[in-house]
């Protein structure tokens, strides 16, 4: 049980530092990360869907229950998964993923995975009085 809520701090945590220190994007040669995209001008969406995704990675960290974690992984994939969206309809295809995003969805899969693994029937049974 240990072993499981230390998954999803370790996917909460792998995906807050991927959010903000490595590149996210790439257009061109410019490559963001997080803290690049908080700094710029404009782009209010975009902010608004890393802010979400960054909170559900730090809450990932301190809250360990399971029905918590599924909710958590499952809002950070869906901010992953709207932002590779955002990539898609660029017009001109200059508009990349970076390994960032890849890690931090990989960090959301893990916090998702420890929450339905204490939820589902591996779960440890509960303690005896």
């Amino acid at each position: 049980m240990i072993i499981k809520r230390n998954l999803g701090r370790l996917g909460g945590l792998l995906a807050a530092l991927s959010l903000l220190l490595l590149p996210l994007a790439s257009c061109g040669d410019a490559q963001l990360t997080g803290m690049d995209i908080f700094r710029a001008e404009g782009s209010s969406g975009h902010k608004a869907i890393l802010f979400i995704a960054l909170a559900a990675a730090v809450l990932a960290i301190f809250l360990v229950q399971h029905s918590t974690q599924i909710i958590l992984g499952l809002v950070g994939l869906a901010a992953i998964a709207v932002e590779f969206l955002f990539t898609i309809d660029d017009p001109e295809r200059t508009i990349q993923l970076r390994e960032g995003a890849y890690l931090a969805g990989l960090g959301f899969l893990l916090v998702l995975l420890a929450g339905w693994l204490r939820a589902g029937r591996w779960a440890a049974p509960p303690p005896k009085k």
